[in-house]
């Protein structure tokens, strides 16, 4: 017996093609998209169901929806690509450490990519990054913010877009952790092990990158307060 054929939504097809017109710059970034009625006359579609296709857009990241002006065309950022997951990690000890695990799959070998692609213009941003840890080190501060920073200064060496997209997207999701698990009490560890990565990355050894990052997101572990009963309670 055959599978019911699945009867598509107007709403679903009129978002999947004016997702076409963004990606292919026939609607830009910042622009705004034209009038409702323009709109529905040109799919031959209520403005209910253009409107349906409005929200699943904006639920991409792709349209924001500013009430009395107009629809715009954006561009999908870490946060709005993380919501479908933020679900998965609310209250869910496992779903964060298959997360953080996740985290030690990918970035060591990031590092090490950045290790193969720096050059001597990248030190005085590295440098900068681990002067700010040092002052908020200095001032008894955790390093959340200034460790942000410093993982994704790691990725742009890297240089590869995928990965700078994943990991930010992987930040977003972190955010939340930061604050309700992961402790970030040792400032000067996470100091310490920062500056190895860095000087690895900037004498192009990846096989020390690849280590040093590894040893680092180990700690991060290690230091956390995801292994407790109730972590995320």
């Amino acid at each position: 017996m055959s599978n019911p054929v699945r009867k598509v939504k107007l709403s679903d097809t009129v978002a999947s093609e004016l997702l076409t017109l963004i990606r292919n710059g026939t609607y830009a970034r910042g622009s705004r998209l034209p009038a409702e009625r323009e709109l529905s006359s040109r799919f031959n579609i209520s403005r209910t169901s253009l409107r349906d296709a409005f929200r699943q857009l904006e639920l991409l990241g792709y349209v924001e929806i500013r009430q009395g002006d107009g629809t715009y065309v954006r561009a999908p950022d870490s946060d709005t690509l993380s919501r479908p997951f933020q679900g998965l990690l609310a209250g869910s000890q496992q779903a964060a450490l298959d997360l953080l695990e996740f985290r030690r799959m990918l970035e060591p070998e990031v590092a090490a990519l950045a290790a193969q692609r720096a050059r001597p213009e990248h030190a005085e941003a590295f440098q900068r990054a681990l002067e700010r840890q040092r002052e908020a080190a200095a001032r008894g501060e955790r390093l959340s913010r200034e460790d942000l920073t410093f993982h994704q200064l790691v990725a742009q060496t890297a240089g590869n877009t995928v990965t700078l997209q994943v990991l930010g997207t992987l930040r977003a999701l972190l955010s939340d952790l930061r604050t309700s698990a992961l402790s970030g009490h040792f400032p000067a560890i996470t100091l310490a092990q920062h500056e190895r990565i860095a000087q690895a990355i900037l004498t192009n050894d990846p096989a020390a990158a690849r280590s040093a990052m590894l040893e680092h997101l180990n700690a991060v572990v290690e230091s956390s307060d995801l292994k407790s009963p109730h972590a995320l309670d």
